[in-house]
């Protein structure tokens, strides 16, 4: 049912039991209060359906209809004055109560459903990245001792240098699905921060000078040790930087910011680049989604588990031709589990 029609649905039934309440006379008191129950079934139907703003929406907007009869009820006998009170009250606790609770149980849902995704798609990539691999090591070897031995020049040298260049995307693609298949747990370590974003810069700084592009690396209050898995948040961090200097524009700057308080330790990446369409921003951590021609869809999930695994979130903010920000929430970092 379209969203539309939802809301169509929710203002007939709200007109519908008002024209009913105000029709009866007035003197059937116990019919006015019989009447008055139907108003919440539009409201929990639009907790139900919109969430818990829009329980409090068709609340208010029953509220609204009913406050003629409170008003009539002023000054008459109080137990009549309080009854009315009460049942506006229950109206606008009714409407966002089974919208929290529609809310949640809908984010349960959508949690189960990825976590079943999740697990079928890295049985199913650990398969394909581990047969890919087995061919492709051997391959990749007879490749270059090919080219020592029969060195090659015009038209072929360039074939050959396709051939590399491709058999090494596709191991950088099984390197991915491995890693998005792995179960392991955790191994933390203690990290230094500085050290930790100098290795970082390290890694990505001469991706970032290949295409023009500048990376401003800082950090502020990390006071003291970290304990992470030092080689998956690194794969993560990198993972952001890449989509960022991707996004980026010769010339323009991305900057990288570690930050770290009480509960917390935060990996902040911000770009100048295109931005990301609204459309695309609840897909963008989903395995196998990828704006990019040569994209696999995978960093960005792999990045999402990581951080997930260290009881973190992420958070994205981004506008359309002003750039992008992602913060990575490592929870309990500073603390050795």
């Amino acid at each position: 049912m379209k969203q539309r029609d939802k809301i169509l649905i929710i203002a007939s039934v709200i007109a519908f039991v008002t024209s009913v309440h105000y029709g009866a006379p007035r003197y059937l008191s116990f019919l006015h209060e019989f009447l008055a129950r139907f108003y919440y079934i539009p409201i929990i139907l639009s907790g139900l359906w919109f969430g818990a703003v829009g329980g409090l929406i068709a609340s208010l907007a029953v509220t609204l209809t009913y406050l003629p009869h409170v008003w009539m009820a002023w000054g008459g006998e109080n137990a009549i004055l309080l009854g009315k009170l009460l049942e506006v009250s229950l109206f606008n606790l009714a409407g966002p109560l089974a919208g929290v609770l529609s809310d949640r149980a809908r984010r349960q849902r959508a949690e189960n459903e990825e976590l079943q995704t999740l697990a079928a798609l890295g049985e199913g990539a650990a398969y394909v990245a581990h047969e890919i691999k087995n061919v492709l090591i051997p391959l990749r070897g007879f490749l270059r001792r090919i080219r020592e031995h029969c060195p090659v020049e015009g038209p072929a040298d360039s074939y050959w240098r396709i051939v590399e260049r491709e058999s090494a995307r596709l191991e950088e693609m099984t390197r991915s699905l491995l890693s998005f298949a792995r179960q392991a747990p955790l191994t933390r370590q203690q990290v230094d921060p500085g050290v930790f974003l100098e290795e970082l810069k390290e890694t990505v700084s001469l991706d970032f000078h290949d295409q023009g592009i500048g990376l401003v690396c800082t950090q502020h209050d990390c006071k003291g040790p970290l304990f992470l898995d030092r080689e998956r948040v690194r794969l993560a961090v990198v993972n952001v930087l890449q989509n960022a200097l991707h996004a980026s524009q010769e010339g323009s700057e991305v900057r990288l910011r570690f930050h770290q308080d009480r509960d917390a330790f935060h990996v902040v990446v911000e770009d100048e680049g295109v931005g990301i369409p609204e459309e695309h921003r609840d897909q963008l951590f989903r395995p196998f989604f990828t704006t990019k021609p040569k994209g696999t869809g995978l960093g960005l999930a792999i990045t999402m588990r990581v951080v997930k695994e260290h009881g973190g979130d992420i958070t994205l903010k981004s506008s359309p031709g002003k750039g992008t920000r992602v913060t990575l929430r490592f929870s309990n970092a500073g603390r050795r589990e």
